[in-house]
């Protein structure tokens, strides 16, 4: 007997195996036992959801002969009991003449659904109730929707129409105003790699969780997709599926290789970021599959932090940001390898910073942590004086920090009647500047014909603090150096 796919042996017999719908399956399952179901029935949603399986289990459950008992004594079913698959109806349901089921991607013609629907008038030969499952019904041509309109409308007596469609959008408003429209939606990562562990349990195999998620993941909400994985690493695996027969056999790059990269990046390491990303493209992995591989992985990390209470994430968002960049201009390139590799060139590079970057005593040295400890003392003194105080604000904003060694602070002036004028204040301010360190200050006044004018005092926030972080980045100890 030839092997039957996992997709196909995992299709939902009853409602309660309809897995990830439960808005749907819940509906379903009191139409059914209250006998309200409706002669036209719309299913959308993306690839692999559950629409087509739905529509074979509302079908079958439209003739199964236990519904139909149950319906007439008024006694409700359980989802597990719709359909009850035992049966002679719902045992003939696949060779059955009355379920007719049509692909409208391959067959979308007018001829083609005339043909189709050319039974619709005649009595069902076995069934209760004649069903016709259209799937990608948004494929189908203008005629051919205009053709089965009026079936839909007025439809024959114990027919029933169930049309499948991924683009929603593309299907006329005549069609979806004549049918109740079933939304379904993605299935979480949640629900899948549980769902994967148990089937792999069925099939006499381990499934490690974190191969679970992984495929979960690739999925991308479709658990026809999920299915298919799973399948291919049951396939090549022994007796158990672990994360790195997951990576070999869908072709990923292991997250051990983006670690690599992303530590070397972090760690402004270009050579080690070179190595990694060549040990990468010597899988024979994609450019794009390595940068999009990246993005999910740099994703992951800022969920950590988010659950670990962290609040640094701008510099990670700019390495998520450069990487979708390339990937976008990686498309369509016929150097996307080298479009990568320099990225992450420019990301490592040491002029920028990564996450938490740590400083090293080479750059940021003594005198510089000094001079920025009193340009603070003096910005927050210059805050604290009030509308009372705007002689001594009038000549402190024309002065310049230009040391701070000890407890003295020296305040350098252009022009030496401005620091005249201001050493008539000078006891008040520094004792405002005291307040303001928390420990006794002392000021130094200096003439300096050669300064240049004092642009940071003049500014208001939080522009000064945008340009005293600029200072800090590009270790500027003067405004005007960051011009040059």
């Amino acid at each position: 007997m030839a092997y039957e796919a996992l997709y196909t042996r995992g299709r939902p017999k009853t409602l309660s195996q309809l897995i990830g719908q439960e808005h749907i399956s819940n509906a379903l399952a009191r139409a059914i036992s209250s006998n309200r179901l409706s002669h036209a029935y719309l299913l959308v949603g993306t690839r692999g959801t559950g629409k087509t399986s739905t529509a074979r289990l509302l079908a079958k459950a439209m003739n199964c002969d236990k519904v139909h008992d149950a319906q007439l004594s008024g006694h409700p079913l359980e989802k597990k009991e719709i359909p009850c698959n035992k049966c002679e109806s719902c045992k003939m349901f696949d060779s059955s003449p009355d379920n007719v089921e049509f692909d409208a991607a391959s067959n979308r013609s007018v001829e083609d659904v005339t043909r189709l629907l050319s039974t619709a008038y005649l009595a069902p030969l076995r069934a209760r109730v004649k069903t016709f499952i259209i799937d990608e019904v948004h494929m189908l041509s203008f005629e051919a929707v205009n053709s089965i309109l009026k079936l839909i409308e007025e439809p024959p007596p114990n027919v029933a129409f169930f049309l499948a469609t991924t683009e929603l959008n593309k299907v006329p408003m005549t069609i979806r105003s004549r049918c109740q429209v079933l939304n379904f939606r993605l299935i979480p990562q949640a629900i899948i790699a549980p769902y994967l562990s148990t089937l792999a349990r069925r099939l006499n195999v381990g499934l490690q969780e974190e191969a679970a998620k992984k495929i979960a993941r690739l999925a991308e909400g479709s658990m026809r997709d999920a299915l298919t994985y799973l399948d291919q690493c049951y396939a090549m695996a022994d007796n158990e599926i672990t994360l790195d027969n997951v990576n070999d056999t869908l072709g990923l790059i292991s997250d051990e290789n983006l670690d690599d990269i992303i530590s070397a990046v972090k760690a402004k390491d270009r050579a080690a970021a070179a190595q990694a990303v060549t040990r990468a493209f010597s899988s024979g992995l994609s450019a794009n599959l390595i940068a999009e591989s990246l993005i999910t992985r740099l994703r992951d990390i800022e969920f950590d932090m988010i659950d670990n209470d962290e609040k640094n994430f701008a510099e990670l968002d700019n390495f998520i940001d450069a990487l979708r960049k390339a990937v976008s201009e990686m498309y369509g390139s016929g150097i996307p390898d080298i479009i990568l590799e320099m990225t992450l060139m420019k990301l490592a590079a040491p002029v920028q910073n990564f996450i938490m970057p740590t400083p090293t005593a080479q750059i940021v040295a003594k005198p510089n942590e000094n001079l920025d400890a009193g340009r603070k003392i003096f910005y927050d003194t210059l805050n604290s004086l009030s509308e009372n105080d705007a002689g001594i604000k009038t000549f402190a904003n024309k002065a310049v920090v230009t040391k701070f060694e000890g407890d003295t602070l020296t305040l350098a002036f252009k022009s030496a009647s401005t620091a005249d004028m201001f050493k008539r204040s000078q006891a008040e301010f520094k004792e405002l500047a005291a307040q303001s360190a928390k420990r006794p200050i002392k000021l130094s006044v200096v003439i300096d014909s050669s300064l240049p004018p004092p642009v940071l005092n003049k500014m208001t926030e939080p522009a000064r603090s945008n340009l005293v972080n600029a200072m800090e980045f590009f270790r500027a100890n003067d405004v005007m150096e960051i011009n040059d």
